[in-house]
């Protein structure tokens, strides 16, 4: 009996610990763990992936006889629990370091870019690998989640997008900015048909949310209610982030979206340009400042966004700053509230584009103003000399109404002037536009409408549209860089002009210059020639010859045979005829208005005659020079005439 028990005391350790071996050599092929059902398509994707030739234990047991051993009896346990009918359908797995390790060097990996994601994102395991950058350390598994969708063992981009968008708001971007994973698309991009080139904007810091909303959906917060999922009970105060993601994430080995809310990432939204807040002045999608923005509602003019609206640049991206108070929408205002307009700044350019694009914005309005100013004068004039208004002109109108002369769609405000001048039939000498752009393409991005502008240089008028019908843009100014020092300097001398307005050598300056030949001799408005004319003094005594070419003088060439006093005089009057013309071509619609209203025909013709004279004398282009005793004459009649009337 004694030897019995001895002998059952022996076996029984025996079949134990071979069983217990049977046991591992079983447990070992992976067509053992297939055996529990709901392992069967964990079982399937290893399979048929890149690990296939390795066993599960090799990765789900850390290194060392100890941790084989402590894997097989949780294993053991695992299986004592499905029999009961116990088990757990949600994988559980803790995989080691260390397991990873004993085939991936951390030399062959760990301080080198790799690109995933069908080549698109740049990743470097030292900066995630540490806790320096983020606060907290991860393990290979944080990341390599993957088991059941995709390739085993893969990363998921969800896990990318979960730390670099949780908690975000956009402002400032992802962590780490759009250009890690992005980069701006190298081509141009076409929206309605129009090119638009990323890399231009941000080579000026334009963030990519300035555009673009709504990247992400969701916001991967951690929830009470996920808390108590694991936990009975959870603390009023939550541990720090870096305490929570080391006892969770580091320790334990809970998958990220076992905590955090789900977050998307990828469809790429565009802001709504126009904003609620205008709409509440500006009214709905049809209001006029709108229409202007998207290159809309003009008459008989194709369709031409400006390029901001393009960009999907919102109202607010230029009209930063508070004004004012409206003082003509006070009255419904609440009382106890202000209510300020949001103004666009001159810096408001600046801010995106760069050093000097404030002083671009005022050239376009300065030369949006002058183009009204005188399509108004037309009006005024059509109504005066022939009875019939052309105030319905719906292009003109519709500019006005806008208000922003030329900030919102400087392209296209240019070309609702073009068609409202040939409706008011204003002659101007330029060339079309397609003519334009294929000599000047480059230049008309920014000065679009420059073949409007007259300028004035080294004393006299220059009208760009002429010149542009034979010359370039960069045959006078220096063709550089738009950011580059100097940029759009003349490159022109002196007498430059006179290469091509007196190519013929010929004494008879009436040949070409007939009307001030007239009006110095008492034969074009004046009825008496002037004292210089009729004391024998020819052109040539004052336009000097420099070389070849007569100049266009200065007013000390009086002095040549005048005293000073002379010369200062002259540049009196010169400065007084402009002014009292520039004062007249602005007041000139509302006297037409008011005397035609009250019936004043004494005023009428009154008006009719100094117009026409006064129209005369800028044909004639010498502000009196010519014949400056009848052009005083005139002009104090007209600045008499602008004194008495009264608005």
């Amino acid at each position: 009996m004694k030897r019995f028990r001895r002998t059952i005391a022996v076996l029984i350790p025996v079949i134990v610990i071979y069983g217990f071996f049977l046991f591992l050599r079983a447990s070992d092929d992976p067509k053992f763990c297939a055996s529990c059902h709901y392992m069967q398509q964990y079982y399937n994707n290893w399979l048929n992936s890149s690990h296939n030739q390795v066993s599960c234990g090799k990765c789900h047991y850390a290194p060392g006889i100890g941790n084989y051993i402590t894997g097989k009896l949780r294993l053991a346990s695992e299986i004592l629990r499905y029999y009961m009918g116990a088990y757990s359908t949600e994988v559980t797995s803790r995989i080691n370091d260390g397991a990873c390790l004993q085939c991936h060097k951390k030399e062959d990996f760990y301080f080198k870019d790799i690109r995933f994601d069908k080549n698109k994102i740049s990743f470097n395991h030292a900066d995630h690998l540490s806790a320096g950058k983020m606060g907290f350390s991860v393990k290979c598994q944080t990341c390599h989640s993957q088991l059941v969708q995709g390739e085993h063992g893969g990363v998921s981009t969800q896990i990318c997008i979960l730390c670099h968008f949780s908690g975000s708001d956009m402002k400032g971007g992802p962590v780490g900015g759009c250009n890690t994973c992005h980069g701006a698309p190298k081509n141009n991009i076409y929206v309605w048909d129009i090119p638009f080139n990323h890399s231009e904007y941000l080579k000026t810091g334009v963030q990519c949310q300035t555009c673009h909303l709504h990247v992400t959906t969701g916001t991967g917060n951690v929830s009470r209610e996920k808390c108590l999922e694991c936990h009975v009970s959870v603390p009023d105060l939550f541990p720090d982030t870096k305490s929570m993601h080391d006892e969770h994430v580091f320790k334990e080995d809970i998958k990220c979206f076992k905590c955090h809310g789900d977050i998307k990432h990828g469809k790429i939204e565009m802001y709504d340009v126009f904003s609620p807040a205008c709409q509440g002045c500006h009214g709905n999608r049809h209001s006029v400042q709108e229409e202007v923005y998207s290159g809309t509602g003009g008459t008989d003019v194709p369709v031409i966004p400006d390029p901001m609206f393009l960009s999907n640049v919102t109202c607010e991206g230029c009209h930063t700053s508070l004004g004012r108070p409206n003082t003509a929408t006070a009255s419904l205002v609440p009382a106890g509230l202000s209510f300020a307009q949001r103004v666009a700044a001159d810096m408001s350019c600046s801010t995106c584009h760069g050093g000097g694009y404030d002083k671009l914005l005022r050239l376009w309005q300065s030369n949006v103003r002058t183009r009204i100013q005188k399509l108004e004068l037309q009006e005024s004039r059509n109504l005066l000399f022939t009875g019939k208004s052309d105030a319905s002109n719906e292009n003109l109108s519709l500019i006005k109404t806008d208000g922003s002369f030329g900030a919102h769609n400087n392209r296209y405000i240019n070309l609702l002037l073009d068609k409202a001048e040939k409706q008011l039939r204003v002659a101007e000498k330029k060339p079309g536009i397609e003519f334009l752009y294929e000599k000047n393409s480059a230049c008309l991005t920014c000065h679009f409408g420059i073949e409007n502008v007259s300028v004035e240089v080294r004393g006299e008028t220059f009208p760009h549209g002429p010149h542009l019908f034979s010359r370039r843009c960069v045959d006078c100014h220096t063709n550089t860089s738009p950011t580059a020092k100097g940029h759009g300097q003349l490159t022109v001398k002196a007498d430059s002009c006179s290469n091509c307005h007196h190519l013929a050598k010929s004494n008879k300056c009436e040949t070409c210059h007939s009307i001030q030949a007239d009006f110095y001799n008492g034969k074009f408005l004046a009825a008496t020639q002037d004292t210089m004319a009729a004391s024998g003094i020819a052109c040539s005594d004052c336009h000097l010859a420099e070389g070849e070419h007569p100049s266009i003088p200065s007013a000390q060439v009086c002095s040549t045979c005048h005293d000073q006093s002379t010369a200062k005089e002259f540049e009196d009057q010169t400065k007084q005829v402009k002014n009292v013309i520039s004062r007249w071509e602005r007041i000139f619609p509302q006297m037409v208005v008011i005397y035609q209203t009250t019936e004043n025909k004494g005023a009428l013709d009154t008006l009719k005659s100094l117009d026409v004279e006064l129209d005369k004398l800028q044909e004639e282009g010498s502000f009196g020079a010519h014949n400056p005793a009848y052009t005083r004459h005139l002009i104090h009649r007209a600045a008499d005439f602008l004194n008495g009337f009264k608005n």
